[in-house]
């Protein structure tokens, strides 16, 4: 058993990010913009990660959310506005979108 007050605890970390509405909506124009040709792939892309940079402050969230830029592209395309990024217990990071785990 482990009695000293002192002892090192963990850096308590979020288990999840609810991404906003705004950031959703704002993601949604830069999914219509690609879709209707206004903007190209690599414009896209710097305003994702501007708009995505603005909303989320974990690193692993982050680096998470623009490693899977196609399959946040898709749930935002299709209209969901509930979406989430989960980690667990052992590190393992998914999208959580209307209530259905998608790894």
């Amino acid at each position: 058993m482990i009695t000293k007050s002192d002892w090192i605890q963990p850096e308590e970390r979020a288990y999840f990010h609810q991404i906003s509405p705004d950031c959703i909506s704002k993601l949604a124009d830069v999914v219509a913009a690609l879709s209707e040709g206004k903007t190209d792939v690599e414009t896209a892309f710097r305003m994702y990660d501007k708009i995505l940079r603005d909303e989320i402050n974990d690193p692993e969230f982050l680096s998470f959310a623009t490693g899977n830029l196609s399959k946040l592209s898709s749930y935002v395309a299709k209209g969901m506005k509930n979406i989430r990024i989960h980690r667990n217990d052992v590190d393992e990071l998914w999208f959580n979108v209307d209530g259905d785990d998608d790894l």
